[in-house]
């Protein structure tokens, strides 16, 4: 039994420090249905505000986008399908914009790599 829970002990502590260690998107956009876009992180979500600043991770950041609504979605560069989850990279730091489908006022989104 002692030796069991060692053995449950270790892979539990192996399973944490995989999951701490992989490595995650810079930036991951959730497009809900209806069109509403949130920035979401570890542990909270927000809305997609229009600018959007993103630490740069190394020589590529990746920016992922994850599209659970019916129709595609253009979120200034990058674009997803409906129902398909993307993964973009950036490979230098700068400012870049374009159309959104997600902010229907502006119809602009601007990201910023730092």
């Amino acid at each position: 039994m002692r030796r069991s829970l060692q053995v449950v002990g270790i892979l539990a502590l192996v399973a944490v420090a995989v999951w701490l260690a992989a490595e995650r998107p810079a930036l991951e956009i959730h497009v809900e249905p209806g069109g509403h876009a949130f920035v979401k992180s570890r542990f909270s979500q927000s809305p997609l505000p229009e600018t959007v600043y993103v630490r740069a991770n190394g020589s590529h950041t990746v920016i992922r986008i994850v599209n659970r609504d019916s129709i595609r979605h253009q979120l200034g560069l990058f674009d997803a399908e409906p129902g398909a989850i993307r993964d973009f990279i950036v490979s230098y730091p700068g400012t870049f914009g374009g159309f959104c489908s997600a902010h229907p006022l502006s119809k602009q989104l601007v990201y910023v790599i730092e």
